[in-house]
């Protein structure tokens, strides 16, 4: 299937960002940090590459070595100690899961019972064979609100893994909390996951799926995806969807309804891309602005793009759509993102060592918010009668066609169709002419094309 290429040109107004915030440092001379989650008081309890857990107070105190993982780790390339989550009901079991690559080839999720801050009786959740290639891991895990872990498991270097439903790779699984597969899974077949269908898949296509975020206003998962060419992206993820890969890297173009598009892509060169990773759906009361807003960090210094990403979510109340991206902080080399349990945001730096304290900069100055990518929103409200808004953004100024077509792909209206500066556009589409049904709108502008369903209903 082709790829949607983006004609991208290196701006300075793609690397402007605002100085409203800066960093305040809490935890810091770590090795190689990864993923941390908070405790009830608010200690840290996060995994470090080599193998090492450990709990961390936010006056940088180390309160106590969790448990040691590096006599059985395989640190190597991506691999080694990554993910790290609490049961939900921690509060009564005391049950912490870690991810981890254990040499020489076999993924393993561990539950360690903590007792005094300290991790005791492992107990087995997943311990299946990969190859030895230690790339595309990924290896973070999340309770969902069904109190069911998801995990996200990359194509570990073969595409076609991605694509296979005998295979946990490329995919995210869900499972019960003693590894067992629901038998609500979309895939489910025999409950053997050896056999016919590995029943603990829940989506897949994906090539290496750093983190997600569980959205605590509802049961969304939002996921960061490292994608192959210059198309890195964030997906919204859904029971029984095929995200692509490797048919697709970005958009799929033209479109196929196999595979759901994510909701939107952040531009790479192609060598070095943004490579994102941590994201988190910002619920908390310290930055009221960033309420409801998805944040994403890269662990690259890409030359298109790198910083913070403040990503502005659409279609309410079903929050399945990216309407915008701005830059907010200019930092590379994250992992994770995590609301504390006073309501800031963390950022885990991996090259620095450290976990730092999101904070309003007073001295800063405000830069304009220019988009960092083409796109093309969902229209809202959707579905609508008879009048519907389409959003979309450019990059550079740039010629934009924007069109409806009918079911049988005839050209019905042109709603844009002249030079737009760059920026994000609006504009309105009256369909009180035609009849119910499922028209098609796809913007054009320079080498950048996509196209979106929608639904009439009179």
């Amino acid at each position: 299937m082709k790829k949607v290429i983006l004609s991208l040109i290196i701006l300075p107004t793609i690397l402007v960002y605002s100085q409203q915030y800066m960093l305040q440092n809490v935890v810091n001379g770590l090795t190689q940090p990864v993923a941390f989650v908070f405790l009830p008081n608010n200690n840290i309890l996060l995994t470090q590459k080599g193998g090492q857990a450990k709990i961390y107070s936010l006056n940088n105190k180390l309160v106590s070595n969790f448990w040691n993982f590096t006599d059985s780790t395989l640190n190597s390339s991506e691999s080694g100690l990554l993910g790290v989550c609490l049961d939900p009901n921690f509060s009564v079991n005391h049950y912490v899961y870690f991810y981890y690559n254990h040499a020489p080839n076999r993924i393993r999720i561990v539950r360690l019972t903590e007792n005094n801050n300290i991790g005791t009786n492992p107990y087995f959740v997943f311990a299946d064979p990969v190859a030895t290639t230690g790339i595309h891991v990924s290896g973070n895990m999340r309770f969902g609100r069904d109190n069911k872990l998801y995990v996200t498991i990359g194509d570990n270097g073969t595409s076609a893994n991605s694509q296979s439903l005998t295979t946990f790779k490329g995919k995210m699984l869900r499972m019960n909390p003693d590894g067992t597969a629901p038998v609500d899974n979309p895939f489910y077949d025999d409950g053997n996951p050896n056999s016919g269908n590995d029943d603990r898949i829940w989506a897949l296509g994906l090539r290496n799926s750093f983190d997600f975020t569980v959205s605590p206003v509802n049961d969304s998962i939002y996921a960061t995806e490292n994608c192959y060419d210059a198309h890195d992206e964030i997906n919204f993820i859904r029971k029984g969807k095929n995200y692509g890969w490797p048919v697709c890297d970005g958009f799929c173009f033209p479109y196929n309804p196999v595979y759901k598009n994510p909701i939107t892509t952040i531009p790479g060169s192609g060598t070095i891309n943004y490579a994102p990773t941590g994201i988190l759906h910002y619920t908390g009361s310290q930055m009221p602005e960033l309420v409801n807003k998805l944040l994403v960090v890269g662990s690259q210094n890409g030359p298109i793009l790198r910083g913070l990403l403040k990503c502005e979510l659409g279609n309410a109340p079903y929050l399945d759509t990216i309407v915008s991206k701005t830059v907010i902080l200019d930092i590379f080399g994250r992992t994770t993102l995590m609301q504390g349990t006073d309501g800031f945001i963390y950022i885990m730096d991996l090259y620095g060592g450290k976990i730092d304290r999101l904070i309003y900069n007073t001295t800063g100055i405000n830069y304009s918010n220019n988009p960092v990518n083409f796109s093309l929103s969902q229209n809202y409200p959707n579905p609508f009668n008879p009048v519907t808004s389409i959003k979309y953004e450019i990059l550079q100024n740039s010629f934009v066609t924007l069109k409806i077509f009918n079911v049988l792909g005839m050209e019905i209206s042109t709603l844009v169709n002249q030079t737009k500066r760059q920026g994000t556009h609006e504009v309105t589409w009256n369909a009180s002419d035609f009849p119910s049904g499922v028209y098609f709108y796809e913007l054009s502008a320079g080498e950048f094309k996509q196209r979106k369903k929608m639904m009439l209903i009179k």
